[in-house]
């Protein structure tokens, strides 16, 4: 059996640091509905080489403006 799989990408200020991101989002069907597999951020904080701690509190955003 397949799962249906869809890419988005969205805007989103960071709940974090307060910035401009961009992130691409998969999203998976389960129990009939469309729910966030996967996120990936352009936040430049994680591109870095300095380690840093996100604690990915835009999922929470992502899934609630869902559309």
């Amino acid at each position: 059996m397949t799962e249906e799989t869809k890419w988005e990408k969205c805007q989103i200020t960071c709940p974090e640091d307060k910035v401009e991101a961009e992130l691409l989002v998969e999203w998976r069907k389960k129990d009939g509905k469309l729910v966030a597999n996967s996120v990936s951020c352009n936040n430049s904080k994680l591109m870095d080489m300095k380690p840093a701690d996100c604690e990915w509190s835009c999922w929470e955003e992502v899934e609630k403006n869902r559309k």
